[in-house]
Parts: C-alpha cells; structure tokens; sequence
C-alpha cells in the first residue's frame, strides 16, 4: 500500500476513534498540551516534549486563525507518527525535510475530512481549504 492510502487510513482511524476530525479534539484526547506563545513569524508552531509529555508551542498570530487548524494538524503528526525521533529528526535535513512534508500530507487529509464534516461535501477547489483551514499558498 502506498505511503499517501497508510497515512489516510490513520487520519480516518483517529476520526472515526474520536468521532471528529477536529485537531484540537484531538490534542485533547491525545492529552497534548497546547501553549499559545508570541513567537516570530517562522515557525508558526513547533512540538516539544516535557519528558514524555508532547506540547505544542503555537504563535499567537494565528491564534484566531483558521490557519490554526491546519497547523495543529502539522504538529498532530509529529506527535502520532514521529514521536521519539526528536533528536534524529533535528540533525537530520533529509529527515526533517521528509518529516515536514508528511506532515504537511497528514494535515491535508486531516482538514479535508474536517471539510466534509462541517459541510456534509468535498471541497471544490484547494481554495475552499485554504479559506476554511489556512492552507499554504501554492503559488508561483
């Protein structure tokens, strides 16, 4: 099975297991702290572990954001798919460049669900995420 239908079923795994795909539902039944910080710009959101405790570290400028959820949902991964590979992760670019494309894929599958849940339909376009969720620009 491809990498992309693996990391499709686990997104609907977690909705179904918690009946939502809702990221911040999720952090809470995950037990993931979440601390709003005034950071820089760059990166909007970053997962430290206290011992083994996962917490998420997110910028107020998105705070009030729909961009917040596809962020959460970035962070989300980390913690369900890459926990324990912090140190690696970290003195790794190829690695991490890997990672935060997985990442960024979970997100995308996390929010679409979200999509569907709240609006009982697929998006039309990549645009309906990026309004509703805060998907990055993929422009020139």
């Amino acid at each position: 099975m491809t990498a992309i239908k693996e990391l499709n079923k686990l997104v609907f795994a977690i909705g179904k297991r918690y009946s939502t795909f809702d990221p911040f539902i999720w952090a809470d039944k995950l037990n993931v702290q979440i601390y709003w910080k005034e950071v820089a710009d760059k990166p909007l959101a970053e997962t430290l572990y206290y011992g083994d405790t996962p917490i998420v570290m997110m910028s107020n400028i998105i705070r009030y954001s729909n961009q917040r959820y596809f962020v959460l949902a970035h962070e989300l991964c980390h913690v369900i798919e890459q926990d324990g590979l912090t140190a690696y992760y970290s003195s790794n670019v190829r690695l991490k460049d890997k990672s935060e494309n997985g990442a960024d894929e979970f997100a995308m599958a996390v929010v679409t669900n979200l999509f569907i849940e709240e609006h009982d339909h697929l998006p039309s376009t990549y645009q309906d995420l990026r309004y509703n969720y805060g998907l990055p620009f993929l422009g020139n």
